[in-house]
């Protein structure tokens, strides 16, 4: 079995710090840290398109890159569960843009929470606003729709949960051929302004509904089943998320009792924003682990920047 542990790479700003943390809340994951081999993966967003966990994941499931395209492309399919490779996959995500002292941003769309019954409602709302304009759309589960895009339309591709937190005018689409995108995404976010839904999801102390988020335009494709097969753990995905160091901290103790549950074998892989570590735990370290130092080298490869 293979382990994924969203949001256990903390930004380097923060590493030290919560280093400490692990040493006393996490005795499962610091008993790893010390005694695995460790190849660390840069994934820089600006090359994938796409989170650490979701480049993790696509690879892991037989995915590669289509030409002209970055791997998060391949979201759009894998997403819609599409695998006619006739035409290009895009998804649109109900979506919250927050506006900040350092302009919009896109907040985490895990943390939205959004219903079946909200998704129907908002789409209804802005259904006749498709006539005409070049676009289509169908929903596919909460929170998701399908976007049929016009030939001309090419927009690059960023996952939500990939700009989240990020300024969106360095990935907001531009040029032309998205004049008529950039027009209509302006008509849906001032129709769900004062939408009931967002009036309701207010009450409750949840972010609103308002704006759609379009990655993906891969070609259809077939995911294999991935070998060894996968779990992902996460305790401390939130929390990471969110930067809500506090809570992140308070979720150790959970991921180090899922830990001890594991077998010995279990190969692990640790994931932060733009970058991943593959734990080797399958060998010992024979002698070396009883070199100076040795037993917090870890350290070495833990606060490395994103």
């Amino acid at each position: 079995m293979r382990i994924l542990i969203p949001g256990s790479l903390p930004p380097a700003s923060i590493a030290q710090e919560l280093a400490a943390q692990v040493e006393l809340a996490c005795p499962a994951l610091l008993a790893c840290l010390r005694r695995a081999r460790a190849q660390v993966l840069s994934l820089p967003i600006d090359d994938t398109g796409c989170t650490a966990l979701e480049a993790v994941e696509l690879r892991a499931l037989g995915y590669l890159a289509q030409p002209g395209t970055l791997l998060g492309s391949g979201l759009g399919p894998l997403r819609a569960r599409i695998v006619d490779p006739s035409e290009h996959i895009w998804i649109a995500e109900l979506s919250s843009v927050a506006i900040g002292r350092e302009g919009a941003t896109l907040l985490d769309p895990d943390s939205l929470q959004i219903d079946a019954q909200e998704s129907d409602a908002l789409y209804e709302s802005v259904a006749e606003l498709w006539t005409g304009s070049g676009f289509s759309a169908l929903p596919l589960e909460p929170a998701r729709w399908r976007i049929w895009l016009p030939q001309e339309a090419t927009p690059p591709s960023i996952s939500p949960a990939a700009v989240s937190g990020r300024p969106l005018a360095d990935w907001w689409p531009t040029g032309d051929a998205l004049r008529a995108w950039r027009r209509l995404a302006n008509e849906i976010q001032m129709t769900w302004h004062d939408h009931p839904v967002n009036a309701a999801r207010e009450a409750r102390g949840l972010p609103p509904v308002n704006g759609l988020w379009l990655y993906g335009g891969a070609r259809g494709w077939r995911p294999t089943p991935p070998a060894p097969p996968w779990r992902v753990i996460d305790a401390l995905h939130q929390p990471f998320a969110q930067g809500a160091w506090g809570d992140w901290v308070a979720a150790l103790p959970a991921l180090s009792s899922a830990l001890e549950a594991l077998p010995a074998q279990t190969q692990i892989t640790l994931l932060g924003q733009e970058r991943a570590v593959e734990l080797d735990t399958t060998r010992g370290l024979g002698w070396r682990r009883l070199l100076p130092g040795r037993r917090d080298a870890w350290k070495s490869w833990w606060n490395l920047p994103d």
